[in-house]
């Protein structure tokens, strides 16, 4: 069942990048956070209702989760300009660099110094990263690395990855301060926390685009429960199975997503991105299992 609900997950959060691309074509991207915002919130309340209810919190949970969430904001900002500006086939390899950032910086603060398989994953990353543009090297050896990280919107979206390397830290100790434990509650008030931390700069601009709000109203829908559910089946794969291979499995939302980009959004250069990406779910694989 955890590969069942891992994979649900994974299709989930692909759907739900090709909605957002669809959309910021449409609306600007800090508005469509904050509009997301309004349409997840209360459907992942109605989510948590039914799956368990409101735990008991103790102060220090809002303080994890506050910080969590301020950076979460920081890094879903950064990510939804980078969509905004470049093709999902090219930034969703981007998210292999998860791994790659936890196991650096666990082995800074931790000491957990990583094992040659681990070594081995980060390089097969690497080579991943270099396949997505191979087509490049007949302008020269380095170009396909050149041509990858001087993009601003790969950028954006590499700095959002290492971001959520780091927020699952604070995430999981939040959750440890709750009784009992209900992840997506967790999830709710983090969303909750950066609704409150845009309204400053997104609420005016959110209500110019009513109009185009009304007339999409099915894919903010559709965006809202497609989240929920995902959550959802991610904590339920969690708590399933171990936490390597359920990850190694939400890895495979990065094929999802440039299969979409190729077939709906009509992107180029979708078989050596295909190419690339496929290597680059291996080498999280070797990152991910004990």
């Amino acid at each position: 069942m955890w590969f069942f609900y891992s994979l649900s997950f994974a299709l989930l959060s692909s759907f739900g990048i090709f909605i957002i691309k669809k959309l910021s074509k449409k609306i600007d991207y800090l508005p469509l956070l904050y509009i997301f915002l309004i349409f997840n919130i209360p459907l992942t309340f109605v989510l948590v209702l039914f799956i368990g209810g409101i735990p008991n919190t103790t102060s220090d949970f809002y303080i994890y989760m506050g910080l969590s969430a301020f950076l979460d904001t920081i890094a879903f900002v950064l990510a939804f300009l980078a969509i905004s500006r470049s093709d999902i086939s090219l930034l969703s390899p981007i998210a292999a660099f998860s791994p790659v950032f936890t196991t650096i910086i666990a082995a800074f603060t931790l000491g957990e110094v990583p094992d040659e398989k681990k070594l081995f994953g980060i390089l097969i990353v690497i080579l991943g990263v270099y396949l997505l543009s191979v087509s490049q090297i007949k302008k020269g050896i380095l170009v396909p690395f050149k041509g990858i990280f001087t993009n601003k919107s790969v950028l954006f979206f590499l700095v959002s990855n290492l971001i959520w390397a780091i927020t699952p830290i604070l995430q999981k100790k939040a959750i440890f301060e709750t009784n009992p434990q209900i992840p997506l509650f967790a999830s709710l008030i983090g969303m909750c926390f950066g609704f409150v931390f845009l309204t400053p700069f997104a609420a005016r601009r959110a209500l110019g685009f009513a109009r185009e709000v009304k007339s999409n109203m099915k894919w903010f829908l559709a965006n809202g429960i497609g989240t929920a559910f995902g959550q959802a089946a991610a904590f339920t794969a969690f708590s399933l199975a171990y936490l390597g291979y359920v990850t190694s499995v939400f890895k495979l939302s990065i094929l999802f997503t440039i299969i979409l980009g190729g077939v709906f959004l009509k992107e180029k250069n979708i078989k050596e991105r295909l190419l690339g990406a496929a290597v680059m779910v291996i080498g999280t694989i070797l990152l991910a299992l004990p």
